[in-house]
């Protein structure tokens, strides 16, 4: 599911606030003297629970671009899934407003909008097959290299109340799919924005991420590749901040820049999170190679 794991509003609100302490100002700073913060600090605890949900997110896109490996082109028995926010379970009777399927100049094009009872969706999943550099139409298993570009919104009916809306975007590439060991490299963007709405105040928040993956690499087992899950590889992110109040005696604004960091070896990420006066480092088990 297209950012299933990303974290969701409950909880996160009251530790947003926390991010004020790290906030910019109109103040500038030259060369900035670098502490290690603790874990534990609550400018921190909210920035990583998203940057460890979009690290879980981006492994299982790229395990979503190894599946299309295994059914044809254009399938789109799983859209309603794919088209579903997270935690909202998604209904099987229920079928997408507009569905199209088409392959045109190289590429398998899948589109499709939905309206649920509190959402509405829109999927655009756009993906090249290529063997020896020779686009398909219908893969075989001699297919070598996948280019996969995603683009899907989220975004709650009823804006007036307490919600979060979701936008994103993919595009990878995996290579070397006739040998043991595949090779990812490929961009990942999103928007997180999370609205809370009081009976005399509101709060408003947006994450933007925009991710770099270099050289994911994943090992092919018992002749398919299972679980997605990186042996090595690194990305960066940058990670931008806002956020607005209103009360009935006051408002204000305010916004913070972080960037991040991710090594990955058997599955595991060694992290390093920076806002330029702080980093965080620590360890994440994302995913397990079977």
């Amino acid at each position: 599911m297209r950012l299933g794991m990303l974290t969701a509003l409950a909880g996160l609100i009251v530790l947003s606030m926390a991010l004020v302490i790290g906030c910019s100002s109109d103040k500038t700073t030259t060369s900035p003297t670098i502490t290690y913060g603790e874990l534990t600090d609550p400018e921190f605890i909210p920035v990583k629970a998203q940057v460890d949900s979009v690290l879980t997110s981006i492994v299982s896109d790229v395990l979503s671009g190894f599946n299309k490996l295994s059914v044809a082109p254009g399938d789109t028995s799983s859209v309603q899934a794919d088209m579903t926010p997270p935690s909202v379970e998604p209904d099987p009777n229920a079928n997408p407003d507009s569905l199209l399927a088409v392959y045109f100049g190289d590429w398998n094009y899948v589109y499709a909008t939905y309206t649920g009872t509190t959402y509405f969706s829109r999927l655009r999943d756009s993906i090249q097959y290529k063997t020896d550099g020779v686009a398909q139409q219908n893969p075989t298993g001699t297919v070598d290299f996948i280019h996969n570009i995603t683009n899907w919104t989220f975004t709650v009916i009823d804006q007036n109340t307490t919600h979060t809306d979701y936008a994103g975007r993919t595009d990878f590439t995996l290579t070397n799919l006739d040998q043991t060991t595949a090779t990812i490299n490929g961009t990942f963007t999103t928007t997180v924005k999370n609205v809370f709405v009081g009976i005399d105040s509101s709060f408003t928040e947006l994450y933007s991420f925009d991710v770099d993956m270099t050289n994911f690499t994943v090992s092919e087992n018992s002749g398919a590749w299972i679980t997605g899950c990186p042996n090595t590889g690194s990305l960066s992110l940058d990670l931008g901040y806002t956020y607005t109040y209103e009360t009935n005696l006051d408002f204000g604004s305010g916004n913070s820049n972080w960037t991040a960091t991710a090594s990955f070896s058997s599955g595991t990420a060694t992290v390093n999170i920076g806002n330029g006066t702080t980093d965080w480092q620590y360890t994440i088990e994302v995913c397990n190679i079977i």
